[in-house]
């Protein structure tokens, strides 16, 4: 993993394009999605239109829920006690390909109000949208988040 998750900094997504899903541990800023960032390889929205090119830059930061999986586990065993496992939850689920947003970020940031032309963003619990396969945060039938 070449980005390590950091409690509201750099975040856990979770991306849907092309019928593909894949997660991605990054800075979070990239994720408001119509904002022009310099720092967003001159993309200047997000969106199904775009997603390609941003997806090609941040491929580094491409993880499987395997590696997730491994470095929660071993985070959960080391740190029995507190919160700080919280780094671990996705913040976000991009589905490009039916254009919605939903927003777990823990702090007030309101990611899901910066959405491009015919988005849908929301804030909700979306870890149940996740395909079973890739709930890094489960293992054999138990929440590591518990």
């Amino acid at each position: 993993m070449k980005t390590e998750p950091v409690y509201a900094q750099n975040t856990i997504t979770g991306v849907q394009f092309h019928g593909t899903w894949c997660w991605y541990v990054t800075e979070r800023e990239y994720w408001f999605l119509n904002v022009e960032m310099e720092g967003r390889f001159g993309i200047e929205v997000l969106n199904e239109d775009t997603a390609a090119r941003f997806l090609q830059a941040i491929q580094d930061e491409q993880v499987t829920a395997t590696e997730l999986r491994y470095y929660l586990h071993q985070f959960r065993e080391q740190h029995r006690e507190g919160d700080e496992w919280l780094k671990f939850v996705p913040s976000f689920l991009v589905d490009f390909d039916k254009r919605q947003f939903c927003s777990m970020f823990p702090e007030p940031a309101s990611f899901e109000h910066y959405m491009p032309e015919g988005w849908i963003g929301t804030y909700e619990d979306f870890l149940d949208r996740v395909p079973v396969e890739e709930r890094y945060w489960e293992m054999d039938g138990k929440s590591l988040f518990r």
